[in-house]
């Protein structure tokens, strides 16, 4: 029962994230000014991220009280997980650049620091879980094979 209901918020939010893309390319198709496309491209940029960061906090408290509700010391792991989620965006929050380039400005729209910070906030925080996940699945398969090898 549980397995379905998660299944079934994963495949409604994959529906969700599919749908806010194909409302982007029709936007951007039938956009009659030539910075529509861009604007919109922000505006799903953001609403996807919401959704993403909605479904990660989500998940991550279903996850955190199924596990405190079976086993006290299971829920750390949650815990830790949240922990290393947030110090990550912290970490790219403040590695993140604000300088406004001649090329951001040449479109016509206006581009503040800020817009400039989130983005690139954005772009290394995706990095650096990029990186996390690489090193995760390196070291659990690496213990794998000395595991079986040993």
């Amino acid at each position: 029962m549980q397995a379905n209901v998660i299944r079934t918020a994963l495949t409604a939010l994959r529906i969700l994230i599919i749908a806010l893309g194909c409302i982007w390319v029709v936007s951007a198709i039938n956009s009659d000014d030539p910075n529509g496309p861009v604007e919109s491209l922000v505006s799903l940029n953001l609403y996807t991220g919401v959704v993403c960061v909605l479904a990660i906090f989500g998940f991550g408290i279903y996850q955190f009280t199924q596990k405190l509700m079976v086993k006290d010391s299971r829920a750390k792991g949650a815990l830790i997980g949240f922990a290393v989620f947030f110090v990550a965006g912290f970490i790219a929050w403040s590695l993140a650049d604000t300088t406004v380039t001649s090329a951001m400005l040449m479109g016509g729209a206006t581009v503040t620091e800020q817009d400039v910070k989130i983005a690139d906030a954005s772009i290394q925080f995706i990095y650096i879980l990029g990186l996390m996940a690489i090193v995760s699945i390196l070291l659990v398969e690496g213990k794998a094979i000395l595991k079986n090898w040993l």
